[in-house]
C-alpha cells in the first residue's frame, strides 16, 4: 500500500488479487505477534488503496491473542465488514513448532500437542489467557457475522465500489459456463436460504456496478461455498 510503483507494475503484469497477513485490527495484539508493518497506520485505507489499484484483497484474519480482549470480535467483524474483503480467512491462534510463540508458551507450560497445521478447525494446541469457551463463541460469531447471506454480500457490495478494476475479465460463454451459470441460479437463488440477499444483490449490481455482473456471480458463488463449509 505504501508503494505505488510497486502496485501499478503488478497490474500491469497481469496480477488480479493478493493476499495480506492482516492478522488483526487490535494495536495491542499487533504488537505482541511483532506486525510492525500493519501498526501505525489506517489499515482499512491502505486496503482500500490496494483494491483502487485493481487488486483483490484476501485478508488473513487471526484471534487468541494474550492481549486479546472479549471486545476483539466485535472488532475483527466490523473491520472485515467495512473493508470489503470478500474472502476473510479468520483462525484461531496456533503455535507451530519451533517458533519463538512456541518456545515461549512451552516455558510457561502452556503447550497441549502440536499444531494440527488448521488453524480453522476449532483446535488450538496452547491453553489461551481468554477463557477457551469464550474464545471458541466468539470466533463463531465471527463467522457467522461475515458469512450469512446479509452481511456477506453487503461486504461484497463495499468491495465493489471500493475495486477499480485495471484488467478486463474475460468469460467465455461455453456450454459449462451457461450450465454453472444456471446452476448457480437455481441453487442460491431459489433453493437455499438467503435467495432474497442474493436477487437484491444481483439486482444492485445490474443498476449500480453492471460492468462487474461476472463478478458478481463469482462471489455469490464464493460465498455458497463458505457458507457451505462453516455449515451455516
Amino acid at each position: 500500500a505504501d508503494d505505488d510503483e510497486l502496485l501499478a507494475m503488478m497490474t500491469n503484469a497481469g496480477f488480479s488479487s493478493t493476499f495480506i497477513g492482516i492478522e488483526t485490527p487490535s494495536v495491542e495484539s499487533l504488537h505482541e505477534c511483532n506486525k510492525v508493518q500493519n501498526k501505525n497506520r489506517n489499515m482499512l485505507h491502505s486496503v482500500l488503496k490496494i483494491q483502487r489499484a485493481g487488486l483483490l484483497v484476501s485478508g488473513g484474519f487471526i484471534v487468541g491473542f494474550d492481549s486479546d480482549s472479549p471486545a476483539v470480535f466485535q472488532q475483527q467483524i466490523d473491520f472485515i465488514q467495512q473493508s470489503g474483503i470478500v474472502s476473510a480467512m479468520v483462525g484461531l491462534l496456533n503455535a507451530p513448532k519451533n517458533t519463538k510463540l512456541y518456545h515461549r508458551l512451552g516455558a510457561e507450560n502452556r503447550l497441549i500437542t502440536e499444531s494440527s497445521g488448521n488453524n480453522t478447525d476449532l483446535s488450538m494446541n496452547f491453553i489461551p489467557r481468554m477463557n477457551p469457551r469464550d474464545l471458541i463463541d466468539g470466533y463463531n460469531k465471527i463467522i457467522h457475522d461475515i458469512y450469512t447471506t446479509r452481511p456477506y454480500y453487503k461486504r461484497v457490495r463495499q468491495l465493489m465500489i471500493n475495486y477499480k478494476r485495471k484488467n478486463a475479465k474475460t468469460v467465455s460463454f461455453s456450454y459449462a459456463t451457461l450450465q454453472a451459470l444456471i446452476r448457480s441460479f437455481l441453487v442460491i437463488g431459489i433453493l437455499n436460504r438467503g435467495r432474497g440477499d442474493f436477487w437484491k444483490f444481483i439486482i444492485w449490481t445490474m443498476f449500480i456496478r453492471p460492468g462487474l455482473m461476472a463478478d458478481a456471480i463469482e462471489y455469490s458463488i464464493y460465498g455458497y461455498h463458505y457458507r457451505t463449509v462453516y455449515g451455516l
